[in-house]
């Protein structure tokens, strides 16, 4: 269920590439960074939330535990709070940057979504571990490979898809790298490449 409730925030993600759209490159890029920043520095308050306290108030710690009994529910145990989330924005951050708007959005765009649905078709559906990658599955790759395809067909032409789709799975598979982070970079570097 924990899968469910990250891979729902994590496709929510997609709503960035409307920052590309109404405030420019340059701006949406500054408004990704600052949301990366905000999740880095939640994180490594909620780390050690007892450490940054200078004056303590009941309610405001009754609140900050309801809060953290909630934000618990949206992230794998054992993690950094917000890694998950400030890796996204920084992958986003990165793409923006980049490249052109129309390749940053498709990248975004593959990000947001097959990423969320790999997880989750690998997660409750997957029955056969990558030999490169045991924590993927060969059906959450199979899955993403087919999501990013029908993604890329909004920004080219289908064989170009294919092979943007085939590089990007092959950056989702590895292991060791976050795949927030290589994931719009291999999109963006092999659209910009085939376009």
């Amino acid at each position: 269920m924990i899968e469910i409730r990250r891979k729902i925030v994590h496709a929510a993600g997609i709503f960035t590439i409307f920052l590309i759209m109404w405030l420019g490159k340059w701006n949406a890029a500054l408004y990704i960074l600052l949301i990366a920043l905000a999740f880095l520095f939640l994180g490594e308050y909620r780390k050690d939330r007892d450490k940054y306290k200078i004056i303590k108030f009941k309610k405001l710690d009754e609140f900050e535990d309801l809060l953290e009994n909630g934000f618990h529910e949206y992230e794998r145990p054992n993690t950094l709070p917000f890694r998950g989330a400030t890796e996204f924005f920084v992958g986003c951050f990165f793409a923006t940057v980049l490249f052109e708007p129309i390749i940053a959005i498709a990248a975004i765009s593959v990000l947001s979504l097959a990423d969320a649905i790999s997880t989750l078709i690998g997660s409750y559906h997957g029955k056969y571990k990558l030999p490169i990658n045991k924590k993927k599955t060969v059906e959450g790759s199979i899955s993403f490979f087919i999501t990013a395809i029908f993604i890329l067909l909004f920004f080219i032409d289908p064989l170009k898809a294919i092979i943007i789709a085939i590089f990007a799975t092959l950056a989702e598979m590895l292991p060791k790298i976050d795949d927030n982070l290589i994931i719009p970079i291999v999109v963006g570097i092999t659209m910009t490449i085939i376009i």
